[in-house]
């Protein structure tokens, strides 16, 4: 996944560079993050990154998450000042859906 196909899912033209040097950012942590918790480094049979459409579209989804609700916050009203705020569990459970499918169990021996 290139910054480019990031741009198209995420709905950002690609001549708009100027967010190009966070969405680049984003985009590593992102797939840092697939890979970590899915416990899988997706290393295709040529040695190179090769990540499923779903898992993909989880980055997207975890980038888009990040970008419009960067603190947690799920309900917001001025006039009584009242916020509700929802765990990184609740916020990114629709992530957690994508990613379930290729997440490899890691057996650890017990001394």
């Amino acid at each position: 996944m290139d910054l480019a196909e990031l741009k198209v899912r995420l709905g950002i033209p690609a001549e708009d560079t100027s967010q190009d040097a966070k969405l680049q950012i984003d985009l590593e942590d992102g797939i840092s993050y697939a890979m970590a918790y899915c416990n899988n480094l997706f290393v295709g049979p040529d040695n190179t990154v090769s990540l499923p459409p779903a898992v993909k579209k989880g980055i997207a989804l975890l980038i888009k998450i990040d970008r419009e609700s960067p603190s947690g916050v799920l309900s917001e009203s001025i006039g009584g000042m009242s916020r509700s705020y929802a765990a990184d569990e609740e916020r990114l459970n629709p992530v957690h859906e994508l990613f379930r499918p290729y997440r490899k169990i890691r057996f650890r021996a017990l001394r």
